[in-house]
């Protein structure tokens, strides 16, 4: 693969990751509003079940009454009917009769309104839990993604000190061949200047023990135990037993 073609390769993954990061992000915005819809919607079943609640309890209010009436009402027929009045008892049947028919209305509707009411119940508990445990699951995402943050910051500042590191490493590493460049054009510098002044070939002729003066102890020792020779010719005595 080309460099271009790495360079656009790049480009596209980078373009990927913005767009996946930017999708993960409007998907919590959805959840967390999908979230406080569903509580929402609990708050009104909570209502409706509450008016469930009332008007079952109505109800029941009302079967009672209409019960202890009935019961009154037949105490009262019969006494009504041991006493010789029949007129009584015929307005008190039919107080029964019309007692009788609204415990069965009431009844009726009750029975169709503690299903519901229990339905509802039931639902608005299972509702519950799910929004608690969805709550709880979103809180747990979004505290990996700020530790996730916090642990590629970390890592992206580390990433910085070694490169940082790195670098002064290597201009430390510049700076010490630089020094050597530098010391290595003084000296040669210095040694045109002797060659063109002429030193450069006295440390020669001294490297090589020619010309000048030796000062070390060893040299000057030696010279000392050298016999002396005097400038004035030194004269023989005559042979013995020889006439002149």
């Amino acid at each position: 693969m080309s460099t271009w073609g790495k360079i656009f390769t790049a480009i596209r993954g980078g373009i990927n990751e913005a767009a996946e990061a930017a999708a993960d992000n409007q998907s919590m915005r959805i959840l967390d509003q999908e979230i406080r819809d569903a509580e929402q919607s609990l708050r009104r079943a909570r209502s409706d079940l509450a008016g469930i609640m009332a008007s079952n309890k109505s109800v029941m209010r009302r079967l009672e009454e209409n019960r202890a009436k009935e019961t009154k009402d037949t105490d009262s027929a019969r006494a009504a009917i041991s006493a010789g009045r029949t007129d009584l008892a015929q307005a008190l049947a039919q107080r029964i009769a019309t007692s009788r028919a609204e415990v069965q209305r009431d009844q009726e509707e009750l029975d169709r309104l503690l299903p519901r009411q229990q339905q509802m119940l039931r639902t608005i508990q299972d509702t519950e839990g799910r929004i608690a445990q969805m709550k709880r699951e979103v809180e747990n995402v979004k505290a990996n993604e700020s530790l996730l943050r916090a642990q590629s910051a970390i890592a992206h500042n580390q990433s910085g000190i070694n490169t940082r590191l790195g670098s002064a490493v290597e201009s430390l590493e510049r700076i010490k061949k630089r020094q050597e460049i530098t010391a290595g054009r003084i000296e040669a510098g210095a040694e045109l200047a002797a060659m063109e002044n002429g030193g450069d070939l006295d440390r020669q002729l001294r490297e090589a023990g020619i010309g000048g003066s030796s000062h070390s102890a060893d040299d000057i020792l030696a010279q000392l135990m050298l016999p002396r020779q005097s400038a004035e010719p030194v004269l023989l005595p005559a042979p013995t037993g020889t006439k002149s």
